[in-house]
């Protein structure tokens, strides 16, 4: 029997520890296909270092033109 849902735990150089909720789903109509989606609690030590991740990697804001 395959697993449906369950917890996963990464290590990102930067980032450290991440714990992470997840629940898996069949495409209807592709017995092939899954969908895997992945979940945080909010405010948790892995949320914050998701945020931080994002702030990284998120293009710089144009500054207006000096008049």
């Amino acid at each position: 029997m395959r697993r449906t849902h369950g917890a996963k735990h990464y290590f990102h150089p930067v980032a450290g520890d991440l714990h992470f909720s997840y629940e898996s789903f069949q495409v209807p109509g592709d017995a092939e296909q899954t969908l895997c989606v992945y979940n945080v609690e909010p405010g948790s030590d892995t949320a914050q270092a998701l945020q931080l991740l994002s702030n990284w990697t998120a293009p710089e804001v144009a500054s207006p033109p000096a008049r």
